[in-house]
This record gives structure tokens, sequence and C-alpha cells, in this order.
């Protein structure tokens, strides 16, 4: 068991030491929850705001004197070393320390999680990847460097995506097909066009940023956790965003099947979503997937097909397909499994395929005229769908990841999806010099 290994490592004073890259809502909320637990514990906090670092220390009973903040790598291992926490401005800090195991890279942001997850494994470190911004556009190749360096690139347990692969693993383990992996959403009519401002109150009582919350409703992250989760296990998207249909939990089975046989898929092994608004904007919580994650799976075993029927028996027209519910999944709060799993085991909770079967691509918000500056999911200009790869390619379609504080070259409608040639992509970024690394195999 993973808790006797931790006790030993608490009795033998030789804890996992973690390093967290953004002390946000995520990246403070793992360090929280590590603070309690026997075995590991948060050595570095990397932060541009020192003050909110060192209060994510403090809260958890750390004394204010006792904290080293230093962007000096001698000086952090030592601290490290000597079992002192370390606070530091630098976001490549730890891939420097030899003394740390592992880093939680959780600040969003592409072109930084691209920089600190391979200065991370070029180090020596397991990753564990809470910026599922930057994972999908080139986890493939961390994927491929992490493997070569001999550490875990890892998606994170408790993310949506990470519970799903979660179930996945289950599933396809035993033996059954899966038609559908997908997780619940809350998008309601006109969502694409939100931005920050809604959610400025928001921002005040969480501790997170506007306009990742806004990214949250206007579908652009849920968009990209499932071709986070779609590149790891091998799944498309039906159609380009997903067909996202209110939908409530004891009909996931009737719903997500092929049209032939009354349901909205043109193919099986497809990922999506299940909203909680019907088509008029009412949002329904009660009975629907909610923040859970869901797989709906058969089998072309007669036996197996019986025993399930019988198991199913509860819901009315179940069979030949069911759906597997988990009704939550607990984000920061299981975030420290993953790390756990890295560094005792060397296993993943998810790691993207080696070739990506899924893109987010750029889609404008509004009427984009040239000159204006892109500024991300979640933002003012831009938000995200999910396409297939393939299209994405064919069509020369921007990655999401791209669309951060470029130019747009010339005038582009409202609701049109972002190409290469409609913008000035910054070439230079380490992030587009990772991707086309990756594009090269």
């Amino acid at each position: 068991m993973a808790l006797n290994k931790l006790i030993q490592r608490e009795i033998e004073e030789n804890p996992i030491r973690v390093a967290i890259v953004g002390t946000g809502h995520m990246g403070g909320g793992t360090a929280h929850q590590i603070s309690r637990m026997k075995g590991i514990e948060v050595s570095i906090l990397a932060e541009l705001d020192v003050e909110k670092a060192i209060k994510v220390y403090t809260i958890n009973g750390i004394a204010k004197e006792k904290i080293l903040v230093t962007t000096n790598p001698d000086a952090a291992q030592d601290a490290v070393q000597r079992g002192l926490p370390v606070v530091t401005e630098d976001s490549e800090l730890a891939a420097k320390v030899a003394a740390v195991d592992a880093v939680v890279e959780a600040t969003g942001f592409p072109e930084v999680g691209a920089r600190v997850a391979y200065e991370s494994i070029m180090g020596g470190k397991h990753v564990v990847m809470l910026n599922v911004e930057a994972d999908v556009v080139i986890g493939s190749i961390l994927g491929r460097l992490a493997k070569s360096a001999g550490v875990v690139y890892s998606i994170a347990a408790g993310d949506q995506p990470g519970a799903i692969c979660e179930m996945y693993e289950w599933a396809t383990t035993l033996g059954f097909e899966v038609i559908v992996a997908g997780r619940g959403t809350w998008s309601r009519p006109g969502c694409h066009y939100l931005t920050p401002d809604t959610f400025k109150d928001l921002e005040e009582q969480m501790g997170g940023s506007a306009k990742m919350y806004c990214s949250f409703h206007d579908g652009t992250k849920p968009n990209i956790e499932m071709a986070v989760t779609a590149n790891i296990l091998g799944l498309v998207p039906d159609i380009r965003g997903m067909h996202e249909p209110f939908v409530y939990v004891r009909d996931l089975h009737a719903v997500f099947d092929l049209k032939e046989n009354g349901g909205i898929l043109s193919r099986r092994g497809v990922v999506e979503l299940a909203n909680q608004y019907t088509p008029q904007g009412d949002r329904i919580i009660e009975g629907t997937v909610g923040k859970g994650v869901f797989l709906v799976v058969t089998s072309d075993h007669p036996i197996v097909q019986k025993n399930m029927k019988h198991l199913f028996s509860h819901i009315k027209g179940t069979g030949p397909n069911y759906a597997l519910y988990r009704p939550y999944h607990l984000t920061c709060v299981e975030t420290p499994n993953s790390i756990i799993r890295a560094c005792l085991y060397g296993e993943s909770t998810g790691t993207p395929r080696e070739k990506p079967v899924a893109e987010v691509i750029a889609v404008a918000k509004k009427d984009l005229k040239a000159g204006e500056i892109l500024d991300g999911g979640g933002g003012y200009t831009v938000y995200g769908q999910i396409e297939s790869a393939e299209i994405a390619r064919k069509e020369d379609l921007l990655p999401l990841g791209f669309a951060y504080n470029i130019p747009v070259a010339r005038n582009i409608p409202k609701d049109n999806p972002v190409k290469y040639s409609d913008v000035t992509v910054d070439t230079g970024s380490f992030i587009y010099k990772l991707r086309q690394l990756q594009d090269t195999r």
C-alpha cells in the first residue's frame, strides 16, 4: 500500500519532496492537501506574488521566519535538504534543485507550463501537469521526453481527465469496450461570448482568476479537458465542439449511442460532454452529471451482457450499453495521488500518446479586427473548441495555446475558427518550438 510506504518514509525522515509552480486555487489547494499527509512535503513554492506563496505555508502552521525566499539554486538545495520551505519567483528553480523529486505545474499559462515541464524533465524530475492549457498543445512531446529521461510525465488525479482515465483503465482492463468517455458541464445558451468581467466577484471569493473561471463557463476549459483525455486514451470528438446534449444520468447509455440505435453519435470511441442546461436555458442540477465524469461501455459477450443487465436492472431500458458514473472529481484534493504514483511506482495517471488525435482550436468570440491582440482561453477575444487533429491540420487551424498575446493580421468574423494565416504567431516562443518538434514525429 502507498500509505505504508509513505509512513515508512516519514519514519526515515525521507519524504517525497515536491515543488509546486503557481499557488492559485489548484496549486495552493494541492499544497494544503499535502500538509495533512505523511511521507510527502511541499519543499518549494514558485510564485510571482511572493507573499501569496508565503501565506500558503503560514496557513499550514509554518512560521514565516523559517521560510527561505530565494532564486539561488544552491541556497534552495541546502534549505530543502534541511527540511526548510522555500519560496521563489523563479518558475524554473525547482528543476535545478537535486533534492526535489517531483514538480507540479499549476500556472495555467501555456508558455510558462511548457518551459517548467521541459526544464523539470531535463532536470530529472517527475512532472504532474495541472496546466491542461499547455498539455493539450505539447503534451505528446513532453511525454516522449520524459520517457527518454526515465521520469514520469502525468496529468493530475482529481482533474476530470484524470478521473476519466482512472475509470477507463478499470473498464478496459476488464475487457469492456468504451463507447464514450465524458464529463459534466454547465454551458448555457450563448455561453461562448462570456468575458472575465462576469466573474470578478467569484475571483474575489475563491482566489482564482476571473479569466480562469470564464474559461470554464464559456466552454473553453471543458473542450480542453476532453482533448487532453482524447490524446491520452486515443478517443476522438464526434463533431467539432462535441454534441454536449442536456442529459440525465439515467439516460446516458441511450443518448450516447449510435444514431441507428436512437442515439446521437456517428461512431464509437469518442469524448463528450453532458450538459446541465436545457436548450431553453433552464439549468437542471438534480439527476444530471454535474461535476462528475462518466463512461458508456458495452460488451459482446452474452454472459457478461446477462450479468450487466441484471446488475443494472434498476435503470429502465439499460443494455446493451451501460453508463458508469462517478458523481464528483476532487481537483487539487486528489492531485497528491499522481505525485505518489509517479514517485513510488513510476506510473502516471495518464500520459498523452506519441501522436495527438485531438486539438483545441481558437474561435473568434466577437468580430475581431486586424491589429487586435488575442488573449487566450477565458479572455475577451477567443474561445476554444475541440477538433480532430487531422482536420485541424488539414484546415490550418490555430491551436488555442498559441492565441496568447499575438496580433490578428486580418478581420475575423465572430464564431469563425482562427487560422494560422489570420494571425502573426510568435515563432520565437518556447511552446511553439516544442510544438514544431512534436509535429515532426
